[in-house]
């Protein structure tokens, strides 16, 4: 089971947490959720860019350095070093700026029990910057990229395909992990409403620009710009050519789930991105509502990967954005259909209606020994969610606590019920005063 642990970094003074399948992350704003969700981000994407930097040693010639043009380059450089010099750019790019961190600052997570990475900061003369990022690969990892060093060769075509699939799967195995990752960030309203403009703003923007942006935005970007095109004949043209292996009737579920929410449906025509209505109508992405706007590309990418069939780890920032309560519910309920495909989930919310979704599902898998007929009319069993593989985490006072109750493994409902308990307090307060005045108290 993969292992994170957080020290001094933003609003995180310390955590440590176990990466489960579905992994929830609730508390107040500015607690330090997106900080969680970003470094997972930053690890489970490395056996990624180990793949990308070996390519780029082969096609540039034995040359390693990172991924874009613009960074520094040691000609005749290892690819253990080529890593190390990449995540420390990738580190600047996912969190910012070391200077303002504290000299405790570091990051590891464990993907087994023999190799992990580990991220710290070092405040010495010796270094070119203050608090200079130094990056530890475990004696595992270090092995790993020494033996793979120059390990492609290159045709007239580039690197042979079969090459690059026997590092995938040799990656895959070294880290425990197969899935590609999808990190949905939050404010995707704005993304959604320059829509027609968005191609050409990110194709005039040079690299030091892109390289601007954090890293997870740039991945949401990059993906939403490559993606687009498949939507051409909308949802109901990618169902047309899904795997055979997957139930109709689960495809057909999601599909129904989406409708309810965007009330309509997707399709990229002719340069643009619109929701189209039963009758025929549509409007341009960028006239909906903000509902329609936030939720849209959530739901466009659960969609696309659940037909893939490729195993994702989605990264999902406040879902309930903008969203109805209703609709809320339709949403957790489709994240958790599509979990329950083989995906993984990490989602982070605000929101009571998502929680309170979230225990009925949990709940709905404790009938399955006694009542699972009759609790499948109430809750379809593909969207049970299965308390082994579930964990939610309150993020608060720079740490984090399990909420999930050992007893009836559901989320405290304290904890769901947060800020309402604030509210009924005020609420009763004024009660009491109203009974004071009236002489009943």
């Amino acid at each position: 089971m993969h292992k994170l642990i957080v020290n001094k970094l933003g609003p995180i003074e310390h955590c440590e947490l176990i990466c489960s399948p579905f992994m929830t992350l609730t508390g107040f704003q500015a607690s330090g959720k997106s900080t969680i969700a970003k470094a997972i981000y930053y690890f489970r994407t490395i056996k990624e860019d180990i793949l990308e930097l070996a390519k780029r040693q082969a096609l540039d010639g034995m040359v390693v350095g990172g991924l874009e043009d613009e960074f520094d380059v040691w000609h005749g450089a290892g690819l253990k070093r080529g890593l190390e010099d990449y995540l420390r750019e990738k580190f600047l790019s996912t969190f910012g700026s070391s200077w303002g961190m504290a000299n405790e600052m570091y990051l590891e997570y464990r993907f087994t029990k023999t190799c992990f990475i580990k991220i710290v900061l070092k405040n010495d003369t010796g270094y070119p910057t203050p608090n200079y990022i130094w990056v530890t690969l475990s004696p595992e990892l270090g092995y790993f990229l020494r033996e793979k060093d120059h390990c492609f060769s290159v045709t007239p075509l580039g690197v042979p395909e079969e090459e690059i699939n026997l590092l995938q799967s040799d990656l895959y195995r070294l880290f425990d992990d197969r899935s590609l990752v999808v990190y949905i960030p939050a404010g995707r309203s704005m993304i959604t409403l320059l829509s027609q403009q968005f191609s050409y703003i990110y194709a005039q923007m040079d690299d030091v620009q892109k390289r601007s942006l954090d890293s997870c935005t740039k991945d949401y970007l990059e993906r939403i710009l490559r993606l687009r095109p498949e939507f051409s004949d909308g949802l109901q043209g990618l169902r047309a050519f899904s795997s055979r292996r997957l139930p109709l009737k689960m495809v057909d579920h999601a599909l129904h789930l989406i409708g309810e929410i965007l009330r309509g449906t997707y399709r990229y025509s002719n340069g643009e991105e619109q929701i189209v209505f039963d009758n025929g109508k549509y409007v341009k992405i960028n006239f909906s509502s903000s509902g329609q706007q936030e939720s849209v590309w959530i739901l466009n990418l659960l969609f696309y990967y659940l037909l893939q069939q490729k195993q994702v780890l989605f990264i999902i920032e406040e879902p309930e954005s903008h969203l109805f309560p209703a609709s809320q519910k339709y949403m957790t309920e489709l994240i958790t259909l599509v979990k329950n495909q083989g995906h993984s989930i990490v989602l982070t919310t605000h929101s009571p209606y998502v929680l309170g979704t979230l225990n009925n599902l949990l709940y709905a898998y404790t009938t399955r020994e006694k009542e699972a007929r009759r609790a499948d009319e109430i809750i379809p069993q593909e969207l049970w969610l299965n308390f082994h593989n579930f964990d939610a985490w309150f993020v608060e006072d720079g740490t984090v606590e399990n909420c999930i109750d050992s007893e009836i493994h559901m989320i405290q409902n304290e904890r769901i019920d947060e800020i309402s308990k604030v509210i009924n307090e005020d609420f009763e307060r004024l009660l009491e005063l109203q009974g004071e005045k009236e002489g009943v108290v």
